[in-house]
């Protein structure tokens, strides 16, 4: 039992690192989409070892992580379509903080 949830750890952290390097390295907003939801993923496979320990705790968090999860993608899905409407590009290289232009 402990094997098992010792190695999907080691899954997460895999992924939860595979998805911030996408988001580091990201050149345009798909891509960035891509690397938050490989780190959202890798929340939801460590909060699913809690079925195991206690699975009525796990059920709320994962189906409070999923709605969640969600909700963030079809805001970041709004944005994208938005941005690419007003800017004709995707890339992040001209967007900064806050939305202000160069």
């Amino acid at each position: 039992m402990i094997g098992v949830s010792v190695s999907i750890i080691v899954t997460a952290v895999l992924i939860l690192a595979i998805g911030l390097t996408v988001v580091i390295n990201a050149r345009d907003l798909i891509r960035l989409l891509i690397g938050l939801e490989l780190m959202f993923n890798s929340v939801f496979l460590t909060a699913a070892m809690l079925y195991v320990y206690q699975p009525y705790l796990a059920f709320v968090i994962i189906t409070i992580s999923v709605i969640t999860s969600a909700a963030e993608f079809i805001a970041l899905i709004t944005a994208i379509l938005a941005i690419d409407r007003v800017r004709r590009s995707i890339e992040t290289r001209g967007v900064l903080a806050g939305g202000d232009r160069p």
